[in-house]
């Protein structure tokens, strides 16, 4: 009876035994999982910026005092009832005590995220659009989670006295994806943009192709979708990987066709303020008609008829041809179920008809267009002809802080190096001395083209949208920049598209990176 007697008060004293069920009754509980980052080119955090706090709660060890300070009282029932760790959020009351511990983890998405239009948005967890959609395993394969351990009796009870651990699983700094954007040129560039209600801008590196902003407009926050699902203007859309009808840059493609042909820049033609062509005709916006004015002047003030004669001598195949090598109607892909619109070209047998490649010749008919791909055009005429492929990811970091880059793409020459410096100085003077004159930076030069592109569309009160275009390089000497800058239903490029533009050089500026 002494023997037992002593056995007794060996286990109610937490002896050996008490050991042993308390390692049988480890639990582990996952509090949270915070999913791999998204990355600037810098590695600047674009997600998992802010920490939100939350409180784990073990009912065992509460207060009742502190119970009525909850403001929903209701989340802790089954918790209650069932003796579980449970985690709220307390509405910052209460921040410490008995039975309650604090731990945060980063909040995806903050109250004003950028470039939402590429990092995309999830539902469920699992990312549906986007970066979070196209990398959505990868985010998920390489998510961080926060755990607590903790031990219970044999009823399932909180073992008193037992500590309680949290714990933050170690990952890699920077894992996630790394994307080609720059946070500083994105968000200037979203801040220029902010002044106008639909379109989109990009800036790319004319060199290799790299995306380093890509903004749309209305902005969206990812992480309050339902609050846009019945707003107006689309936000949801992401007008800068959408096509639309381009005007009047598209003589920048004809231009170059020409001049690879040899056809000088010093070719002239007579505007009279309009022309016809098979029984139609195409009017001049100077109705007067601009007289003899050669490649360059008719460029500078975007005369239509000099670019429609200019193209019915150079002819559709070749035109189609240049437009092709630039990568005009076809998608480019950013991961799996992640793409810009390939836009549409005629066929070759629609632009024999004369007519047809005369509307062809000014961005007009069936052509339609992205502004990635305007950005790209311009790329390949700032950097001496090579054709650039539009890049949005520099690679991956694992847990374990392996880099996996991802592919790069060889570019390829399209146009000459003398007809990209041709074009250079044309577009620069466009800038200096014609149409586009609202797009010239304070403090340096640059190159461009205006656009005020007809749609065929109309609006309620019966006059047909017009899309406002500019698209150009940055600076005028040793181009390292080419933007595009769409202004959706705006009517003029020079106006509305060219301010937008000379902003975001300037901004550029003002970050020391020329």
């Amino acid at each position: 009876m002494g023997a037992l007697l002593l056995r007794v008060l060996e286990i109610g004293s937490g002896g050996i035994s008490k050991e042993a069920a308390a390692l049988q009754s480890r639990r582990v509980l996952t509090l949270s999982k915070t999913r791999a980052g998204i990355f600037d080119r810098n590695y600047s955090p674009l997600v998992n910026k802010s920490l939100e706090r939350r409180l784990l709660v073990f009912p065992d060890l509460l207060e009742i005092s502190a119970i009525l300070e909850f403001s929903d009282r209701d989340e802790l029932a089954d918790a209650f009832q069932k003796f579980e760790p449970t985690v709220i959020d307390s509405g910052g009351k209460i921040t410490e005590g008995p039975g309650i511990y604090n731990f945060s983890f980063p909040k995806r998405y903050g109250e004003k995220i950028t470039a939402p239009h590429i990092i995309g948005y999830m539902n469920g967890g699992k990312g549906v659009y986007g970066i979070e959609k196209s990398y959505d395993a990868f985010l998920e394969e390489n998510s961080k989670a926060v755990t607590v351990s903790y031990y219970t009796d044999g009823t399932g009870r909180l073992l008193s006295g037992e500590e309680i651990a949290l714990s933050e699983e170690e990952t890699a700094e920077n894992c996630g994806v790394v994307l080609t954007l720059d946070s500083d040129i994105q968000k200037a560039t979203e801040k220029a943009l902010s002044k106008i209600k639909k379109g989109a801008a990009v800036v790319m590196d004319v060199q290799n192709g790299e995306i380093l902003a890509s903004a749309s407009v209305p902005f969206f926050n990812p992480g309050d979708i339902a609050s846009y699902l019945d707003a107006e203007d689309s936000p949801f859309i992401n007008r800068a990987f959408t096509a639309y009808s381009v005007g009047s840059t598209w003589k920048l493609v004809v231009a170059a066709s020409a001049l690879d042909m040899g056809i000088p820049k010093e070719r002239t033609y007579n505007c009279t303020g309009s022309i016809t062509v098979d029984g139609r005709t195409f009017k001049c916006h100077w109705e007067a008609g601009h007289g003899e004015i050669d490649m360059e002047k008719a460029l500078e003030i975007s005369c239509n008829p000099y670019f429609i004669d200019l193209a019915l001598s150079v002819g559709g195949e070749k035109i189609l041809e240049t437009a092709r090598n630039l990568g005009f109607g076809s998608p480019s892909d950013f991961g799996e179920g992640f793409s810009s619109a390939g836009g549409s070209l005629p066929e070759k047998e629609e632009l024999f008809s004369k007519t047809a490649l005369s509307s062809f010749a000014f961005g007009q008919g069936s052509l339609m267009a992205t502004p990635l791909q305007m950005a790209s055009l311009v790329s390949a005429i700032a950097n001496g002809g090579k054709a650039v492929t539009p890049k949005l990811v520099l690679g991956t970091v694992d847990k374990s802080g392996n880099f996996v880059s991802a592919p790069n793409y060889s570019e390829n020459p399209v146009i000459s190096g003398k007809t990209s410096d041709i074009l250079q100085k044309m577009m620069i003077n466009v800038v200096e001395n014609g149409s586009g004159e609202n797009a010239k930076p304070k403090n340096s030069s640059a190159g461009g083209k205006t656009a005020s592109a007809q749609t065929g569309q109309y609006s309620k009160d019966g006059s047909e949208v017009i899309h406002a275009w500019f698209i150009g390089f940055y600076p005028g000497e040793k181009p390292r920049y080419a933007v595009a800058v769409f202004a959706e239903g705006m009517d003029s490029g020079g106006d509305f598209a060219a301010p937008i533009f000379r902003e975001i050089c300037q901004e550029i500026d003002l970050l020391n990176y020329n």
